[in-house]
């Protein structure tokens, strides 16, 4: 919709330039015989049509072949432009325009060598008008895209810094409540545990690296699983599974568990019969991570969602990967599942870090029982 309407905006700003366009230049041509001049709109637009063509066709040999530069494509995209707004002229004026032309003389009788000089030079003059539009919107749309990522990164270092205000104080009394809890409560503690687990991956997961571990990533969804284990008394359906060798792979942090967090939000989780499937799997071969979900909706009223997870994910996946990624989503009224692709990389031992779950303090001395879904039914 937003798309839709900045299109039809930038129609409107077009139109009404080349209208205005077309009728100062129409006027101009008053000083020059104004007892026989006449207005017509027909002849007007019959006159500039070619003209418009030649700016349009230039824009769009430049998207085409312009970014990135492609030098001979461009050149030979240039000779098709000249080659189409040529014939346009010849046709508007010597078989269309005279038939409606009633302001200055009628076209000379046809010269191919002069013709195509006059022609070439009006051409030329077109061109640069639709080159130097292409470029600079392009230009336009660099600028604000940077602007964008600085205000982005800005807002995130401010966030940063607002999260590093409370993680020791989060995580000391987190350990307070779980030695408190333990005499009384080895579930409570272990949710206190597995608590203290995510809030610490969340708020420090490599501050000073952009990729982290994959098994970290792994690690940090089976928690988050475990915690709504214990939150809805084991009845969860979720079948996660992960294939492959996942030793030292490395991606971008928080884009998986968004996914399954959205699942965990969004999707029917406690179903018997249909039970959530998460598939993670790693192809050595192609080095592709690939995730696979499916899980029915919710039934009945549906939470209010802004959708700004997804489209945090897109963003991200777009600004690391470009165009590199596959992520391919089918939402039905009962259902909904994901696909998604990844190239990755092999960490190197100094590129290794030790987890952010490596510094649970005395919470690491307890391990929490692996919390199994139900079998499929």
């Amino acid at each position: 919709m937003i798309n839709t309407k900045k299109n039809y905006r930038v129609f409107i700003y077009h139109l009404v330039f080349w209208i205005a366009y077309m009728l100062l230049g129409n006027l101009l041509e008053y000083p020059l015989d104004p007892e026989g001049f006449v207005f017509s709109p027909i002849d007007i637009l019959i006159s500039q049509l070619p003209n418009i063509c030649t700016v349009y066709v230039c824009i769009l040999v430049c998207k085409k072949f312009a970014s990135p530069i492609k030098p001979l494509l461009l050149i030979l995209g240039t000779v098709f432009a000249f080659t189409v707004c040529f014939l346009l002229w010849y046709i508007t004026s010597y078989h269309i325009r005279p038939h409606f032309t009633v302001n200055g003389p009628k076209s000379p009788p046809f010269n191919f060598l002069n013709y195509g000089a006059a022609v070439l030079w009006v051409f030329i003059k077109y061109s640069i008008l639709g080159f130097g539009y292409y470029f600079a919107s392009e230009g336009i749309k660099r600028e604000r895209k940077l602007r964008l990522i600085e205000k982005e990164k800005h807002e995130a270092e401010y966030a940063f810094l607002r999260a590093q205000i409370n993680p020791h104080f989060l995580n000391n009394t987190l350990n307070f409540f779980f030695a408190k809890s333990l005499p009384l409560s080895e579930e409570l503690a272990d949710g206190i545990m597995i608590l203290s687990k995510i809030m610490r991956y969340s708020l420090e997961i490599d501050k000073d690296d952009r990729m982290t571990l994959i098994d970290e990533e792994i690690e940090h969804i089976k928690n988050v699983i475990k915690i709504n284990q214990l939150r809805f008394n084991n009845k969860l359906q979720i079948d996660f599974n992960v294939n492959g060798n996942t030793d030292n792979i490395r991606l971008i942090p928080l884009i998986l568990i968004t996914i399954v967090e959205n699942i965990l939000k969004h999707g029917s989780c406690t179903d018997k019969l249909h039970p959530v499937k998460i598939t993670l799997s790693i192809n050595e071969i192609d080095h592709n991570i690939h995730l696979s979900t499916w899980n029915k909706k919710k039934k009945g009223p549906k939470e209010l969602s802004s959708g700004i997870g997804m489209e945090n994910i897109k963003k991200r996946l777009t600004n690391h990967y470009n165009k590199g990624f596959a992520l391919n989503i089918n939402e039905t009224e009962l259902d909904y599942s994901l696909e998604l692709v990844l190239p990755y990389n092999k960490a190197t031992d100094h590129q290794e870090k030790p987890s952010p779950s490596d510094n649970l303090g005395f919470l690491e001395h307890f391990k929490l029982p692996q919390i199994k879904p139900q079998p499929y039914a």
